[in-house]
């Protein structure tokens, strides 16, 4: 059966990297890929609200026998009006948690219509590096001096609107790291910030005088102009990121991923997360947090370094480096296609 692959965001979204991952599977799997909507029998989505531009309405009013894949890229219970309008054209659903499963099946969708896939990352670019904290700031040209004997807590996530840089995404909930900032010792702790569109959180760091150092061209955020083409970073450089820090934390509300579940834990970075997306499906339990107190007190128990610092590392790469390896990721692609085709 001929499939072709649709879907692609731009200025190296999430997206591509996955577009890019799903093809080199297929591929590997000597699956038969069409550049052809029309020629192809399956049509695979990697994005499924990209079913929706307007290219797509002679496939949505035309569909024929063709079977329809498509990828959950968020937390699909905030975008119901979406959903509804595309459920009956899809055939088979691919979720990257069990969250977004659930939420499937609750819609009356049948559960054998859906399939497990969580998001990839490259274990080749995510992995633990032995340089020393002194040489990978000399690689980012941080002054050691600035980190020395500090505890370095890491967000590499947009936290602002594009159309309103000064608004925080409600999703990404960048609020929630200022306010666990504002009761730590700031004498201990830095926040080390990279990647686009950081102006909220930035500006939030200034305002309550929250130690950071920024890993990019902050000149664009001190501009207000939009550095989404300028501070996009390679994931080489993001991996040495998660080399440089002792610790990760995510206090989303709100995700299909998100991937530094996956990045961090290849890296053997510790991370604190909210419960979102893929984190209690893939991270160890105590890796979980609900409320600031929570995040507080485990950031003060990580940061003396001690067993539990040691046994959460080992634990959540075990449990990722099982599922985010690209043999088991292209045996998942090999069993949706083989499937969708019966």
């Amino acid at each position: 059966m001929k499939i072709k692959i649709i879907g692609k965001g731009g200025l190296g979204w999430s997206i591509d990297k996955d577009r890019f991952y799903n093809q080199k599977a297929m591929l590997e799997l000597k699956l038969d890929l069409t550049n052809s909507v029309f020629k192809a029998d399956i049509i695979y989505s990697i994005w499924y609200s990209y079913l929706l531009k307007i290219k797509f309405l002679p496939l949505r009013l035309f569909k024929g026998n063709k079977k329809i894949v498509t990828v959950v890229t968020n937390n699909i219970e905030d975008n119901t009006v979406d959903f509804e309008k595309y459920r009956n054209l899809i055939d088979f659903w691919v979720c990257a948690n069990s969250k977004q499963k659930k939420y499937l099946i609750s819609q009356n969708i049948k559960s054998q219509n859906i399939f497990f896939n969580p998001y990839y990352v490259d274990e080749k670019l995510f992995f633990k590096k032995n340089n020393t904290k002194e040489q990978i700031a000399r690689i980012l040209k941080i002054d050691y001096q600035l980190i020395k004997d500090k505890f370095l807590i890491g967000s590499f996530q947009c936290d602002s609107q594009g159309k309103d840089l000064t608004k925080q995404k409600w999703h990404k909930n960048p609020k929630q790291i200022i306010e666990i900032f504002n009761n730590l010792d700031k004498n201990k702790y830095i926040l080390i910030l990279a990647g686009p569109r950081r102006y909220f959180i930035i500006n939030e760091c200034k305002k309550h005088n929250i130690p950071y150092i920024f890993v990019g061209n902050e000149t664009f955020v001190e501009a207000k102009k939009d550095d989404m083409k300028l501070n996009v970073l390679p994931a080489k450089l993001i991996n040495i990121l998660y080399n440089l820090i002792d610790l990760y934390l995510v206090t989303s509300v709100s995700e299909g991923g998100p991937k530094a579940v996956l990045e961090t834990s290849l890296s053997k970075t510790p991370i604190l997360s909210t419960n979102v997306g893929m984190a209690k499906d893939l991270l160890s339990q105590y890796s979980i947090c609900e409320t600031n107190n929570e995040f507080l007190n485990k950031i003060r128990q990580l940061e003396q370094k001690n067993e539990i610092y040691e046994n959460l590392i080992s634990e959540n790469y075990e449990k990722v480096s099982k599922i985010n390896n690209f043999e088991a990721y292209k045996k998942r692609i090999k069993n949706i296609i083989e499937t969708v085709a019966k």
